[in-house]
């Protein structure tokens, strides 16, 4: 090995320590996926001052993997059960969300300099980490606008949503406690073949972001089938987005993404459009279905699963009824959305 590669691991160890450093930061501000977009900041920082390193693709598809697998874990025989009992819902509630994040993005894109495709993958809701890996692939994405678009719009539900359900719809804190880690159900170590089989058979059927989709869809057939699996430990958790932000941010161009200030205005008007019509969502599900307008406006809200059910949790709210809807449109979006975009985009 020559003072060359040396060098090179010794970088990348450091942009691996900054990016922990970072998230840890943001894990103390409360701000969402904290150690993805940790990686992320580290590794922009290094493009700037020009350091030569890099983050081998392969080690961030393995991060992929293990997120796929504690997304698809949530969906459990309970899930599935409040679905068929508001199946109808859910579809309303994913269709008023894409719908209204195609016209924000076709009427960014009259507006602006970002074309169609970009604006639709940095709109739609609840795929930040999807959006991101087809834009990626496809040279007729803007990545920096994605994942400019993506960022602002997750980070901010995660902070209008609570303030809007605690100052606009009257919700109180309740001093709920917090349910302790799982450690019941089959080891986390079934992560290794189920998001192997899930990958390799999307891989095979050309399906895509098979690295991300296949492990998701895996590990969903095996929690409602056989039962409860264990989440992965935290560590190999943080380990997992860290990795997958360092391989986005090297794609990042900084210079793009100072030119993305123009796009603010849209992003912005987008972000309040979108939550606007989840209040709208909200008042029409509480009136047909009996839960609380809080409730359902924590489940179409367009943020974090883990955030909302959490919010939920300390107002006292259905936590079951927000899992599932959250749950169930984030499978849908990451499922049928990016081959619908594949499918619409392919020949234009």
């Amino acid at each position: 090995m020559g003072i060359f590669d040396i060098m090179l691991h010794v970088r990348r160890l450091m942009m691996f320590g900054l990016a922990v450093l970072i998230g840890f930061l943001f894990q103390y501000m409360a701000i969402p996926i904290p150690f993805l977009l940790g990686g992320i900041v580290s590794s922009m920082f290094w493009k700037v001052i020009g350091a030569q390193v890099y983050w081998p693709r392969q080690w961030r598809e393995l991060g992929l993997c293990v997120a796929g697998y504690g997304i698809g874990r949530n969906f459990t025989a309970e899930t599935m059960h409040e679905l068929s009992m508001q199946s109808l819902g859910v579809l309303e509630a994913t269709g008023a969300a894409v719908g209204a994040s195609v016209i924000i993005a076709w009427w960014t894109s009259r507006h602006s300099y970002a074309n169609l495709q970009s604006c639709v993958m940095g709109c739609m809701p609840g795929g930040l980490t999807q959006m991101m890996l087809m834009s990626e692939t496809d040279k007729r994405v803007d990545f920096s606008v994605v994942m400019v678009m993506q960022t602002l719009r997750l980070m901010s539900a995660i902070i209008i949503v609570p303030f809007l359900v605690v100052h606009g719809l009257g919700a109180e804190i309740k001093d709920t406690a917090l349910p302790a880690a799982q450690t019941g159900g089959y080891t986390w170590l079934w992560m290794v073949p189920i998001a192997a089989i899930g990958a390799v058979v999307l891989q095979k059927l050309h399906i895509p972001t098979p690295r991300l989709l296949g492990p998701t869809i895996a590990a969903s057939a095996c929690s409602y089938f056989f039962g409860t699996f264990q989440p992965v430990p935290d560590p190999l958790m943080t380990v997992a987005q860290i990795s997958i932000g360092l391989y986005m941010g090297m794609l990042l161009d900084p210079a793009r993404i100072k030119e993305t200030a123009r796009l603010m205005p849209f992003i912005i008007t987008g972000i309040l459009i979108i939550i606007a019509v989840s209040v709208a969502m909200a008042y029409y599900l509480s009136g047909i279905y009996g839960f609380s307008l809080i409730t359902a406006f924590l489940a179409m809200a367009p943020g974090g699963i883990a955030e909302m059910c959490l919010a939920g949790m300390s107002m006292g709210e259905n936590v079951s009824i927000i899992l599932t809807y959250q749950l169930v449109r984030m499978l849908i979006l990451n499922i049928t959305v990016p081959m619908g975009l594949t499918w619409y985009f392919k020949d234009k």
